[in-house]
């Protein structure tokens, strides 16, 4: 990262840390990322109806509600009865010295699966969430016929079974995002 004349008096330093860190919470936690991500593709929405159909304690879905809400991700429509609560899309976009990374809801998607998704749990527990992410990117390349799914796994310097397993995961992922992550391309 550097403080050079690319940055604009448009840039907020503040709002993109700010973006930054919401990612990074997202990423973390998987009951946070599966909770925004329902309530992206379904709000808005009651909280008593997320709690029951995510099966969530009501202290943790009211804590969450409120993680979600200080990051500045969502917002409660109290004004109708019960009260309802909505999330926006986000997009991260990180320049590197390793190249650009665009972070979209489907990530996050795929971070919340591994509370549901055996092969996507494994593939983190032994590989990592930056490793997730790489495959994530694979899959859409595959899925677009850029690549085939053994040399997405050369690429992912895996296994071949447990890169495949992933990949075959994360298409499921990617299908389903298409409804409800504005950023992300489609495949073709």
């Amino acid at each position: 990262m550097s403080t050079d004349s690319r940055l604009s008096d448009s840039v907020d330093p503040e709002e993109t840390l700010g973006d930054l860190l919401t990612y990074a919470e997202l990423l973390k936690t998987p009951k946070l990322a599966r909770l925004y991500i329902y309530v992206l593709q379904h709000g808005p929405v009651a909280i008593e109806t997320v709690k029951a159909d995510l099966d969530i304690p009501h202290s943790t879905a009211y804590k969450y509600v409120g993680e979600l809400e200080e990051m500045g991700i969502l917002t409660r429509q109290e004004d109708e009865m019960p009260t309802q609560i909505a999330v926006d899309p986000i997009r991260l976009t990180l320049e590197t010295e390793h190249g650009d990374v665009v972070a979209t809801p489907v990530l996050v998607d795929a971070i919340g699966r591994q509370l549901d998704n055996e092969d996507i749990r494994v593939f983190v527990d032994r590989q990592g969430i930056p490793k997730l992410a790489a495959a994530l990117h694979y899959t859409l390349r595959v899925m677009n016929g850029e690549l085939t799914q053994r040399t997405a796994t050369n690429k992912l310097d895996v296994h071949p079974v447990e890169g495949m397993t992933v990949i075959t995961a994360l298409q499921e992922v990617i299908e389903e995002a298409s409804g409800y992550d504005p950023y992300l391309e489609p495949a073709e």
